[in-house]
């Protein structure tokens, strides 16, 4: 049975890239990396990543935690993180860190669900970005022009479409990086 009605393949996950993390996160994201690959989820707001290019990409630029997994990310550079036995997103736009549960399962579920995607990952105006820019591929994103945490507005008519490893680089050298939402 597939994961996902809706997915666009992007890039398979090599095996190796597997067998070395699935002991950090559960069945189900192994899963969806050897059935699925690496692609977008629906709209293409949500993807899934290679947790080795993924994490190439942000050693250096983020401080992850020992045994922190990227598995997916959003076309606004978010990146969910599984650090056992948790999901985290972390919300670079806003400056912040959120958990989001801990059975993967529903949340792979869930990241096909409209109202998860608005209310849960805040998907706005991301939409209305699509209308303007086009779908952002598998290492793009959209971002705020400036920056949210420079003064900008969540418009989508602020929005630009570029790299999303270079923009997670940029907000975390022009403002740092995110806290929980618990110690803010």
């Amino acid at each position: 049975m597939p994961t996902f009605t809706n997915f666009t393949r992007t890039a398979a996950v090599a095996e190796e890239t597997v067998a070395r993390f699935e002991a950090s996160v559960p069945p189900e994201i192994a899963q969806v990396w050897r059935e699925d690959g690496a692609g977008l989820v629906g709209d293409g707001f949500v993807r899934v990543v290679d947790p080795d290019r993924a994490t190439t990409m942000l050693e250096g630029v983020v401080g992850m935690p020992a045994g922190a997994v990227p598995v997916l990310t959003t076309a606004l550079a978010d990146v969910v993180l599984y650090i056992r036995p948790l999901f985290h997103v972390l919300r670079f736009r806003f400056g912040i860190i959120d958990v989001i549960g801990f059975d993967a399962a529903q949340l792979l579920a869930d990241v096909q669900d409209e109202t998860f995607l608005d209310e849960v990952l805040a998907r706005q105006p991301y939409p209305a970005g699509v209308e303007r820019l086009g779908v952002p591929g598998p290492d793009e994103c959209f971002g705020f022009v400036p920056l949210l945490a420079l003064g900008g507005v969540p418009d989508p008519a602020r929005l630009d479409r570029g790299g999303l490893w270079e923009h997670i680089a940029i907000i975390m050298a022009l403002t740092g990086p995110p806290q929980s939402r618990a110690s803010s």
